[in-house]
């Protein structure tokens, strides 16, 4: 599992198949090796794996570790992501885009794009997006249990989380289904140069038709907004901050559902205190969260300096990443921490790392949070006759690079 780096410290490859059986195990195991791990593939980066939580949430508020490796004095050279996109052979343009997103930003800069956006976020956004998720949920489950039986992520999950985030941003529903293609497409390891191509197309059609004609969504805001300095966005960060968005909101809580669905029908007990208790609900997502955790790690962070670390000598420019994984599973926060318990009580500060932590979380927890809600109650407690119609042996996993999150490629069941 491992060999010796330049470092001289052992080497964990993600490339070894413990990753993909058991990754709660094998984390487990780097956690005890200590809180930061040197971890690789075969001719690929090697990088610093964060295992604590409590040293995650030091590095991604620290700002002497940039996700823009553009920021690190002297550095010459791409990123960790821009090699991976080189490799796909995309167009410059669309290479542009991607490193102009709000994930490879930092400082001022960060904060501005991420204020652009925010306002589709915001807590009364949000809530007033209920009923139409409850519309749309209960239309999906219902042509679900008519038929009785299909596959909840292309039939359920996905369809739902896809028109919520395409409504949010103000992809009209007439175009959603080929949006969904698309994303289907890349994401169960398909041509994800072309697929990215027509989105990339798609998207520059629909900034130039809402600079024309503006309606009351993402899109047509962030057209219209300038920042203080009177600069609009650049055509590359809009489609970079689309991107990113319809990226995030999609299949993130399109597998968490399935993952959740999982969790719950494995554990009886627990199921049934939240059938007995549907008001506990919102917080019983937040453990299911903790658990199901789709994203494993957050994206990469730089040394700008020469530093100590957690005990750890980090060389300017280094690479570390922090496992939100093996943070949700950490035993020094969550006691029994493979158990799900909906009654979890944790202290302030202390809660799970699925959304990230620092300047870069997840705006948009509120949403998934808000969507699981509505699909457990629509699925699991509106309903008892749920039931997933394959051995949990056969149910697979799919996994698009090393160390990668892990998403379901069917999930079928009896409704």
């Amino acid at each position: 599992m491992a060999g010796e780096g330049d470092y001289g410290e052992p080497i964990v490859s993600l490339l070894d198949p413990e990753f993909e059986d058991d990754p709660v195990g094998v984390l487990a195991r780097l956690r005890e090796m200590g809180p930061l791990v040197r971890v690789g593939f075969p001719g690929g980066p090697r990088v610093w794996l964060i295992t604590r939580g409590e040293e995650i949430k030091a590095a991604l508020s620290d700002p002497r570790f940039v996700a823009d490796i553009g920021k690190v004095p002297g550095h010459q050279g791409p990123s960790i992501a821009e090699q991976l996109l080189v490799s796909l052979d995309l167009p410059e343009e669309l290479l542009g885009s991607f490193k102009d997103n709000l994930q490879v930003q930092d400082g001022e800069n960060h904060a501005r794009l991420r204020r652009l956006a925010a306002p589709a976020f915001a807590p009364r956004r949000i809530k007033a997006l209920r009923p139409r998720i409850e519309e749309t949920s209960a239309r999906l489950v219902e042509a679900l249990a008519e038929k009785g039986s299909g596959d909840l992520l292309r039939e359920y999950s996905t369809p739902l989380t896809a028109a919520v985030i395409c409504e949010l941003i103000g992809i009209e529903e007439a175009d959603q289904p080929q949006l969904r293609e698309w994303m289907d497409e890349y994401a169960n390891d398909g041509d994800f140069t072309r697929s990215a191509l027509a989105m990339f197309e798609y998207l520059k059609t629909l900034i130039e038709r809402r600079r024309a004609e503006p309606a009351e969504d993402l899109i047509s805001t962030l057209v219209q907004t300038m920042d203080e300095d009177g600069d609009r966005l650049t055509e590359a960060e809009m489609f970079g901050m689309v991107a990113v968005l319809v990226n995030a909101g999609y299949h993130s809580t399109a597998h968490f559902i399935p993952n959740a669905v999982l969790t719950l029908l494995d554990d009886p007990d627990q199921l049934a205190l939240l059938r007995g208790r549907p008001e506990a609900l919102p917080h019983a997502v937040e453990e299911l969260m903790r658990l199901t955790t789709i994203l494993p790690t957050a994206g990469p962070r730089y040394a700008t300096e020469d530093m100590e670390f957690a005990g750890v000598s980090i060389r300017k420019g280094d690479a570390l990443t922090g496992s939100l994984l093996s943070a949700n599973y950490d035993p020094r926060v969550f006691p029994e921490p493979e158990r799900c318990n909906l009654e979890r009580v944790v202290k302030s500060g202390e809660g799970h790392l699925a959304f990230g932590t620092g300047p870069h979380r997840c705006f948009g927890a509120a949403l998934a949070n808000l969507e699981g809600e509505i699909a457990l109650d629509h699925l699991l407690i509106q309903r008892d006759s749920l039931e997933i119609t394959v051995p949990r042996s056969k149910l697979r996993y799919r996994q698009l690079i090393a160390g990668g999150p892990r998403m379901f490629s069917r999930f079928p069941v009896r409704l």
